[in-house]
């Protein structure tokens, strides 16, 4: 097997790309090689059979491909480099918002708020710069958050804010109407700036009520539209006053949780926390003597089930965890061992929306999105994960008078995971069929597109083609291949 490494949007062959090759079925690598300076690998000796390629190189997506007769193989391998989007945050009389956030929030389905998680950071520095990088392929709204944000408060434990602007947070070009980044590979989007305009802003002050608990009280006010990111975070004193500083005028979730005993990215919690949650008004005068009354904890009862008898091939235990959805400016991520189907209690949880991650399920994955809202009393039963092997997409290519050898299937995730997944490749057979394998549920787009030395593998998202994979049965299929003059 011999083959060429090269930078997808510009044809450049990459160096020092690595290429790690397994056979179907075998433990252990074939081979683990290094590209040379003209971008080519070469893995001598190979029996025939079908074989699994890892290509990686730092800055870009990896590239995942399952190729069949190694010994009359000789591919074209693309990577596609991550994008950047860089700017400046500002006043309008240009002085530098120092210490602000910036959020790269993939894009959810419409009408839902973006996630706090799977989510590019970077910190503006001292002349008001940012640089967003190591983006892969999706579709991004960038916003800022400034003042006393989370991240502020929980690095320096100061709620001070430039009392020229206050806190808040600012989607691009305004909260309104945020603009979508599309990124394909390689693209460097610069002079995404942000210029925070003064306003009214007013004070939120009051108490929180703690029963016997004594110590530092975190809260944080967040926009019921958009909870990931909240909008002002303050500590209240040991006799449970506080007050917030700088807040625009709207409509607010204020969260409290406490006692902490210490912060990073937000307060770290005791052992028997309290929690608090109301809604607060911010109109045209300051809001006073506001009363946040904290109970105990909530308690939560999960349960994992097999969606059907095939899910017995996944493993006996793995990981539940917790994530929260809103920003409490409190650590409340939480992740507990479960078995399958016996109930697993977690106690101690804040009335708050959380998403449903379960890891070390092998082959196996969710049934669906779970997001679980605990802000309300919860349901006397035990809430149930649904659990079966991983979904996998059967296809065929249509409309095409070239021979399907001449295309390559390109697939990559949709919906922001947590972690970075490789950009999958599948080589349709004589027949127009392709297939993909173990794949977790969840949102992807797939486009099919010409093997030859100028066309692409990672189209634009829009041009792409997004469909839902469930988990325990396959996806069929059918895309039209594109005539080579479609893809320039």
């Amino acid at each position: 097997m011999a083959g060429t490494v090269v930078e997808d949007h510009s044809g450049v062959p990459l160096a020092s790309a690595e290429v790690r090759i397994s056979r179907s079925g075998a433990a252990g690598l074939a081979a683990d090689l290094e590209t040379n300076a003209a971008g080519r690998f070469r893995a001598p000796d190979l029996a025939g059979g079908e074989y699994h390629l890892e290509v990686t190189k730092p800055n870009y997506v990896s590239a995942s491909l399952r190729v069949r007769q190694p010994g009359a193989a000789t591919l074209l391998i693309r990577l596609v480099r991550c994008g950047v989007i860089s700017g400046q945050v500002t006043d309008l009389e240009q002085h530098p918002i120092r210490g602000a956030s910036i959020f790269a929030m993939v894009s959810e389905a419409e009408g839902k708020p973006f996630r706090p998680f799977g989510s590019q950071l970077a910190q503006v520095d001292d002349h008001g710069q940012y640089r967003l990088y190591n983006l892969p392929p999706g579709r991004y709204a960038i916003a800022v958050s400034y003042g006393a944000s989370t991240l502020s408060v929980g690095s320096s434990g100061s709620t001070a804010v430039n009392p020229r602007v206050g806190s808040g947070v600012r989607f691009y070009p305004d909260n309104a109407r945020p603009q979508f980044f599309s990124i394909s590979g390689g693209e460097d989007f610069r002079g995404v700036d942000f210029t925070i305009a003064p306003a009214a802003l007013f004070s939120v002050s009051g108490r929180v009520e703690p029963p016997e608990s004594k110590g530092e009280f975190w809260l944080a006010l967040a926009s019921p539209e958009q909870p990931a990111l909240a909008v002002a975070v303050t500590i209240a004193k040991t006799d449970g006053q506080f007050q917030f500083e700088g807040i625009p005028p709207g409509s607010y979730h204020l969260f409290a949780s406490g006692p902490a005993e210490g912060w990073g990215r937000g307060a770290l919690l005791g052992a028997e926390p309290f929690f608090g949650r109301m809604h607060v008004d911010v109109g045209g005068q300051n809001v006073e003597n506001i009363s946040v009354a904290v109970q105990k904890g909530r308690s939560a009862a999960f349960i994992l089930r097999a969606a059907s008898s095939s899910a017995g091939a996944c493993p006996p235990s793995t990981r539940l965890t917790l994530q929260p959805l809103e920003d409490w400016a409190a650590m409340l991520k939480r992740s507990v061992e479960v078995t399958f189907a016996k109930e697993q209690i977690v106690d101690n949880l804040p009335p708050a929306v959380y998403h449903v991650a379960v890891s070390q399920l092998g082959a196996c994955y969710t049934l669906s999105d779970n997001v679980i809202d605990l802000s309300h009393e919860t349901a006397p039963g035990p809430i149930e994960i649904l659990v079966a092997p991983a979904g996998s997409i059967h296809g065929r290519l249509t409309r095409s008078a070239a021979q399907a050898s001449e295309y390559a299937v390109v697939l990559l995730a949709a919906d922001g995971p947590d972690d970075k997944q490789a950009i999958q490749i599948a080589f349709p057979d004589a027949e127009s069929r392709f297939q993909f394998a173990g794949l977790r549920s969840g949102r992807y787009r797939i486009a099919a597109r010409p093997v030859e030395e100028r066309a692409r593998w990672s189209a634009d998202p829009g041009q792409m083609f997004e469909i839902d994979v469930p988990g325990g049965a396959p996806t069929e299929l059918e895309i039209p291949a594109p005539p080579a003059k479609d893809n320039p």
